[in-house]
C-alpha cells in the first residue's frame, strides 16, 4: 500500500474538508457516488469499505460512510456561504479511499470541480442551493445506502446531524463573523426549518433527542450523539456518548476516564 503525500497538504480547503482540486497518484479505491445507486455497485463498495473498518454488518459500514461522507456535505455548505460555484452531480464527483499511515481505515478524500467566484449569496439563493443538493445529492445517498443496510434513514441522517456542525466549525476558526453567521444560518435552516421533501421523507428527519451527560475531560457541556455509528459490532464496547449506553454503564466508563 502506498502512502499518499499530495500537493493539497497544505490547502485550507484540503486540510478542513478532504476536497482535493488534482487526482491522486495512488488510492486504495474510487468511486463516483452515481455508482452507490446502482445495487450490485453499492453492495461491492460495502463489502469493500466493510473489509477495512472490520465491519462485521453491512448496517456499521453505512453509518460509518454517512459520518464520513458528512464531510463533504459540510463543504458544499461552506462552497455556498462563500459565493462558490461548486459541481455537486452524483456523476462528476469522485470519492477516493487512501491509505493513512497511522490508521488502518482508509481516508475519505474528495475530487470536485469548483470556482472561488462571488455567486448571489443572499438567504433566499444560498437555502435554495443546499435545498437543491440535500435533494439531488444527499438524500438519494442517504436511501440507497439505507436500503442496502437494512436501517432506517434516520440512523444515517442522524450521522449527517452530529458530523456536519464538528467540520462546519473547523472552517470558522479562519472566517469572519459575517461568514460564521450564515453558516449558522443555514445549518438551522437545514435541521430546523427545511421541507421533508428535500430529504425525500415524509417527516422531517431531524428530531433527535440528545441528553446531556458529565463530561470527563473539562466543564464543558456535552450530550450523547443523535444515533448509534454500530461500532460496538466490531469492539463489542459502546463509545462514551453513545446513546444507546445505560446510565451504569455510562458511569463507569466516566471514572475510568476520570483517572
Amino acid at each position: 500500500m502506498a502512502i499518499v503525500l499530495t500537493k493539497e497538504s497544505k490547502s485550507r480547503i484540503y486540510d478542513t474538508f478532504s476536497v482535493r482540486q488534482h487526482e491522486p497518484a495512488a488510492y486504495e479505491m474510487v468511486y463516483t457516488p452515481a455508482e452507490w445507486l446502482q445495487p450490485h455497485s453499492l453492495t461491492h463498495f460495502i463489502n469493500n469499505y466493510g473489509t477495512f473498518i472490520q465491519a462485521p454488518t453491512p448496517d456499521m459500514t453505512a453509518t460509518f460512510w454517512a459520518n464520513r461522507y458528512s464531510r463533504y456535505i459540510a463543504f458544499v455548505h461552506w462552497a455556498i456561504v462563500k459565493g462558490w460555484d461548486v459541481e455537486t452531480s452524483l456523476e462528476k464527483l469522485k470519492v477516493y479511499f487512501l491509505v493513512r499511515p497511522d490508521r488502518t481505515e482508509p481516508a475519505f478524500e474528495f475530487y470536485s470541480a469548483f470556482e472561488e467566484e462571488n455567486k448571489c449569496k443572499n438567504r433566499n439563493s444560498r437555502q435554495e442551493r443546499l435545498s437543491a443538493f440535500y435533494r439531488n445529492h444527499a438524500a438519494p445517498l442517504v436511501h440507497s445506502f439505507a436500503a442496502a443496510a437494512g436501517l432506517r434513514t434516520r440512523e444515517l441522517w442522524g450521522q449527517v446531524y452530529h458530523a456536519v456542525p464538528y467540520f462546519i466549525d473547523l472552517s470558522k476558526v479562519t472566517e469572519s463573523p459575517d461568514i460564521q453567521s450564515r453558516l449558522n444560518d443555514d445549518w438551522y435552516f437545514i435541521t430546523k426549518e427545511a421541507s421533508p421533501f428535500i430529504f425525500r421523507e415524509i417527516k422531517f428527519p431531524f428530531q433527535y433527542k440528545v441528553i446531556p451527560i458529565p463530561n470527563p475531560a473539562d466543564d464543558k457541556p456535552m450530550y450523547t450523539k443523535p444515533t448509534c455509528c454500530l461500532a460496538f459490532k466490531a469492539s463489542d464496547c459502546y463509545c462514551y456518548r453513545c446513546p444507546r449506553m445505560k446510565p451504569a454503564q455510562r458511569q463507569e466508563l466516566y471514572e475510568q476516564k476520570k483517572k
